[in-house]
């Protein structure tokens, strides 16, 4: 019985479990540690890290795990007798296997690619407003092949990285201490356009005021036969709140249009015009 148990611990299958094993322990073990550098670093500068040091931080745990567990498991496969004839065999065409996998993985790998860059060159960064594609959300997770961002209505959407460097992304978070809302209205052609942009401009100045330096407007957008279309550029300060911003802006504007006898008049032309 001893034999045949000291001839199972030494067996190449059983060496192998065992590398796979201290890499998975190893990996958790320095993720472990590597987690706590939050907590030791608002401790030491008394405030916890910004966005762009989790952001590229947590890319910089997700590689050392990828890196320990890819060592891991090759020194496994090493232990095994016949990955160790069919190696040879695979070095000898080792061209060939790397073109066929780069066709077959181009979508992963320039996912991959893309998570590592979007970690160290932030165009996006953890708790960023962003829109990518007309999908509007909160950057929850940046892995290495996919982005996680929390809608408004609290819909996870799944966006590849590779996404971030073909198309347009909108960070509403980064670069200005607020996010710009559009609202447009239609107003009947007639209309006094300087008072209604007036009664306009202070309801943008009392719901969404802008930071120093900037200021709300009101733009002629377009001008039809019957109407004209204006545009309300507000400040949200709370990129997140866009939404509800924009809402209070739109239910304002139209009781204010109603006091002051826009929409009537809008009705009355319409009226008229049937």
């Amino acid at each position: 019985m001893s034999l045949v148990a000291v001839a199972f611990y030494e067996s190449s299958w059983f060496k192998a479990v065992v590398y796979v094993l201290i890499a998975i322990i190893a990996a958790r073990v320095v993720d472990f540690f590597l987690a706590r550098r939050d907590a030791a670093m608002a401790k030491l500068l008394g405030r916890m890290p910004g966005r762009a040091d989790r952001t590229r931080y947590m890319m910089i745990r997700r590689l050392v795990q990828a890196v320990i567990l890819i060592i891991g498991v090759a020194m496994a496969l090493f232990q095994l007798p016949f990955f160790q004839t069919l190696s040879g065999a695979i070095l000898a065409s080792a061209a060939i296997i790397s073109g066929v996998i780069g066709i077959a993985a181009r979508a992963p790998l320039a996912n991959l690619v893309s998570g590592v860059m979007i970690a160290f060159s932030q165009p996006v960064r953890l708790g960023d407003y962003i829109s990518v594609d007309d999908v509007y959300g909160t950057v929850e997770e940046i892995r290495f092949t996919y982005t996680y961002i929390r809608t408004p209505d609290n819909r996870r959407v799944v966006i590849p990285n590779e996404a971030f460097a073909n198309q347009v992304v909108n960070n509403f978070s980064m670069g200005s201490p607020g996010s710009m809302v559009a609202v447009a209205f239609v107003v009947p052609i007639a209309s006094d356009v300087d008072a209604v942009r007036s009664s306009v401009l202070a309801i943008a100045d009392e719901l969404a005021a802008a930071p120093d330096g900037m200021s709300n407007s009101v733009t002629v957008e377009d001008l039809g036969a019957a109407d004209v279309t204006l545009r309300l550029h507000a400040w949200a300060r709370d990129p997140h709140a866009r939404r509800d911003v924009a809402s209070d802006l739109r239910a304002a504007i139209l009781r204010r249009l109603s006091d002051d006898g826009v929409l009537g008049a809008a009705q009355e032309a319409s009226g008229a015009a049937d």
